[in-house]
């Protein structure tokens, strides 16, 4: 039971673990041109959901 507690815990680290080590395993799937289309998904898509996820952490009350 403390190991489910612990991978509970560092859940993102064990992501990123298994995120590096399937990139190590498939390097075709992240190039230019392959599934993900990174020169697409990174310059757009991404940046959009970072902003997007930030102004929804905005306060939206307004201070007087």
């Amino acid at each position: 039971m403390r190991l489910l507690e612990r991978m509970r815990k560092e859940w993102f680290m064990i992501g990123i673990v298994l995120v590096i080590a399937a990139a190590k395993l498939e390097p075709s799937v992240g190039v230019n041109g392959g599934p993900l289309k990174p020169e697409i998904t990174v310059s757009y898509i991404a940046v959009a959901t970072i902003f997007f996820n930030s102004g929804l952490s905005l306060k939206t009350e307004l201070r007087t």
